[in-house]
């Protein structure tokens, strides 16, 4: 596979959890964006959004995707897990357009919700914002997304199956 698998999607669609089914099942590694930028800033993610704000998240966001996009590219394919604001950046929109491989995680506002109620995730602290939020972001993803997968009523390594299928099915295509 050239390039990397990027999953979109918003907050609590199993973009973490399918992106390491994923990984295992296609022999890649695994990246979650999240993850990265809390270990090259040394902050969670809730501590980056109470010291700097959304802005400055999103500004290491767009750091961490670029540098994941270039660890993908070196090393022939990762799988990568952007967070759920990731689309929101212009910039990171334009990246994301030119990569073959973006799959948006498609789910329903009421289980996103409810997945998203640990404590880590500042965007989802009220539900009316939570909605809000959820609405408007959906046109972001659709206008990046190369593939689409609903995952309502479908586990981990159910959706996995679907998105390899899916890839495969567009490869047959091209």
């Amino acid at each position: 596979m050239a390039g990397s698998l990027i999953l979109i999607g918003f907050m609590g669609s199993g973009k973490s959890a399918v992106g390491r089914e994923l990984a295992v099942r296609m022999g890649l590694e695994f990246r979650d964006a999240d993850e990265f930028i809390e270990a090259k800033s040394g902050r969670s993610v809730a501590e980056i959004f109470a010291g700097g704000g959304e802005p400055e998240f999103r500004r290491l966001e767009e750091a961490a995707v670029r540098d994941l996009l270039a660890e993908g590219a070196e090393s022939g394919g990762l799988v990568i897990s952007l967070g759920g604001g990731a689309v929101t950046s212009a910039e990171l929109r334009g990246w994301l357009e030119s990569e073959p491989l973006v799959v948006l995680l498609d789910t329903e506002v009421e289980l996103a919700y409810r997945r998203s109620q640990d404590g880590k995730r500042p965007l989802a602290r009220s539900r009316q914002q939570f909605e809000s939020l959820f609405q408007e972001r959906q046109p972001l993803y659709e206008s990046v997304a190369k593939i689409r997968i609903d995952t309502r009523g479908r586990s981990i390594k159910q959706v996995a199956k679907a998105v390899i299928s899916a890839i495969e099915e567009r490869n047959e295509e091209s």
